[in-house]
C-alpha cells in the first residue's frame, strides 16, 4: 500500500523557519542556477543551513536540489555538501536517497538527490503496523547498511524517511552522518530522538536508539518523551522518567507489535548506552514481515 501523501515530504514545522536576512545568499543563489537552466518547482524542505527544492535540471529531469543558505567561512558550503555526496556515493543502497551530483554555478554550488514525491513517514504515525511496517523494515536494512560500512547517520527521524512514487522508503539527510568512533559533537540527532547519555564518540548506538523512538512514535502515534527529548523530561521530574504505553493489556492487541513494543522499550530504557542495538530488532521485524503485520484487532490509542 503506498502511504498517505503529505506535502512533498516538506520540514515545514515553525522550528526549522529562518529569519528573512537569511534568505538573501538562496535568493541569489536560484537566479545563478535559474539562469543555467534550473526550473524550480517548490521548496520541499528547509533547515537551518540549507534549504532543498523540487526543481528540474537544464534537461528536464526531477531532482531534489540543495542549496546552501549562508557559509560561515569560504568553502564551508562546497565542503559540506561534498562530504554528504562522497557518503552518498559510496553507501549506496535501495533505501538510502541516491545522490545525482555535485552541480556549481557561478560560484555556488548545491547538491542535487534523487526526488522522492511520496511524502514522508510522519503520515503514518499511529497507523496500523500494516502500513509502516516496510517501510520501518527499510529503514532498519538502510541503517544496518550505513553501520557496516563505518558510519552513523545521527539523525533518524520519521521526516527523514521519504517515499519515492512507488511508496519504497529512502532514508534521507546525511549532513549529521559521521564516521563510527569519531568526535561526536553536541547535536546531531534532534532534541526528540537524542539519548541522555550522548557517548564521547560516534557510536551506532546512537542510531538504534533514535530508531526505537521512531518506531514508538509509529506504534502510539506520539513520541515516547515528548519533542524535547529524554534529557528534558528527565531535567522536569524527580520521578524516574518512562514513556506511556498503550499496548499491554488491550484486547485484541496485535502479538507482533507487543514483541517489537517491547524491544522498543528495551532499548529507549538503556538510553543510548551499551545495550542490545539495531540488531535488537531484526527477529522481530522478519517475523513481522513473515505473519503480515498487524490484524484488524490492532488500534493505537
Amino acid at each position: 500500500m503506498q502511504p498517505p501523501v503529505s506535502p512533498a515530504g516538506a520540514e515545514r514545522d515553525a522550528e526549522l523557519d529562518v529569519p528573512d536576512r537569511a534568505r538573501a545568499p538562496l535568493l541569489a543563489a536560484r537566479a545563478l542556477f535559474a539562469a543555467a537552466g534550473w526550473r524550480f518547482i517548490e521548496r520541499v524542505g528547509a533547515g537551518s543551513t540549507a534549504e532543498v527544492w523540487h526543481a528540474l535540471d537544464p534537461r528536464g529531469r526531477d531532482v531534489a536540489l540543495k542549496l546552501p543558505r549562508a557559509a560561515p567561512r569560504p568553502g564551508a558550503a562546497l565542503a559540506s555538501l561534498a562530504r554528504e555526496h562522497e557518503l552518498l556515493a559510496s553507501v549506496k543502497h535501495p533505501h538510502i536517497v541516491a545522490t545525482r551530483g555535485l552541480v556549481e554555478r557561478g560560484g555556488v554550488s548545491g547538491l542535487a538527490l534523487e526526488y522522492l514525491p511520496g511524502g514522508d513517514l510522519v503520515a503514518l504515525a499511529g497507523a496500523q503496523p500494516r502500513h509502516w511496517l516496510p517501510a520501518a523494515r527499510a529503514l532498519h536494512a538502510a541503517l544496518a547498511h550505513l553501520h557496516a560500512r563505518g558510519y552513523a547517520h545521527r539523525d533518524v527521524k520519521a521526516r527523514n524517511v521519504l517515499f519515492d512514487a512507488r511508496g519504497r522508503a529512502r532514508l534521507i539527510d546525511f549532513a549529521s552522518a559521521l564516521p563510527l568512533g569519531a568526535h561526536a559533537p553536541s547535536g546531531g540527532t534532534t532534541s526528540a530522538h537524542r539519548p541522555a547519555a550522548l557517548a564521547a564518540t560516534v557510536t551506532a548506538a546512537e542510531d538504534a536508539y533514535a530508531f526505537a523512538v521512531l518506531l514508538y512514535e509509529l506504534l502510539a502515534g506520539r513520541l515516547p518523551y515528548g519533542p524535547a527529548g529524554r534529557a528534558v523530561a528527565r531535567a522536569h521530574s524527580s520521578a524516574p522518567v518512562a514513556p506511556e504505553w498503550p499496548l499491554p493489556g488491550r484486547p485484541g492487541a496485535d502479538p507482533v507489535a507487543g514483541a517489537l513494543a517491547a524491544r522498543v522499550l528495551e532499548v529507549l530504557e538503556a538510553d543510548g548506552r551499551a545495550a542490545p542495538g539495531l540488531s535488537a530488532f531484526a527477529d522481530v521485524l522478519e517475523s513481522a514481515s513473515e505473519a503480515d503485520a498487524s490484524p484488524p484487532g490492532f488500534a493505537p490509542a
